[in-house]
């Protein structure tokens, strides 16, 4: 139990209560900001047992839709994206604000219920939850998520082997194994001293970056 942060499966979209409305709404604001619009995917056939998930299932056109990536994908790249949210907030949050952007720093990476790969400034507040009774859906950019994230990585100097995207909960188990403890004799770096802070970067910028790499949205479950 508890709270992940998670790409959107395909057929959490069919799902009439959230994310149907949501994806409603979505399309409407984008179309209305002159970006698009929104359908909701087909549904996709899992692969090793995985979950389905979201590929591409952003309409065409969406004249300021990209993919960049921060650095080329492996092999091994993850067609699903899971992530624990089982660690403190307070020195991430504090690492955000002691940037020179600080304010948007922390707007991109922790102001959201909902991440896509659209290219935008700002928050788009939707007339409906992300979660059943919730407050009104905040959607920001991928893009900025993922700027934001690679700037943080390189104050902290996150080393490679920190990871960001290698599967499910892999960054997870991956601070609460050994590997951390031998990374960081390896590599030097402010990020061996604040691990919740280098946990919730890589956590992040690898959400961000998994959204621009498969074209799908990230929320939390």
């Amino acid at each position: 139990m508890g709270i992940y942060v998670v790409d959107v499966a395909a057929e959490d979209w069919a799902d009439g209560e959230v994310c149907a409305p949501l994806a409603a709404a979505l399309g409407e604001e984008l179309a209305r900001r002159g970006l698009g619009g929104f359908t909701p995917p087909a549904r996709q056939a899992a692969r090793g047992g995985d979950r389905p998930v979201l590929r591409s299932g952003w309409s065409a056109p969406f004249g300021r839709l990209g993919c960049p990536v921060a650095r080329p994908e492996a092999p091994g790249a993850a067609e699903a994206f899971e992530e624990k949210v089982n660690r403190p907030y307070d020195a991430f949050e504090a690492l955000c604000r002691d940037q020179a952007d600080g304010q948007q720093c922390h707007d991109a990476l922790l102001d959201w219920d909902v991440l896509i790969p659209v290219d935008f400034d700002g928050v788009l507040v939707l007339p409906v939850s992300a979660v059943l009774g919730g407050d009104p859906a905040r959607v920001r950019s991928a893009h900025r998520a993922a700027e934001a994230g690679r700037r943080l990585a390189a104050v902290i100097g996150l080393p490679d082997a920190v990871p960001r995207d290698g599967g499910n909960l892999a960054l997870t188990n991956w601070f609460s194994g050994p590997a951390v403890r031998e990374a960081a004799q390896r590599w030097p770096g402010a990020w061996r001293e604040q691990p919740d802070a280098a946990y919730f970067t890589a956590l992040y910028l690898g959400a961000a970056e998994h959204a621009l790499r498969r074209g799908c949205a990230i929320a939390y479950s």
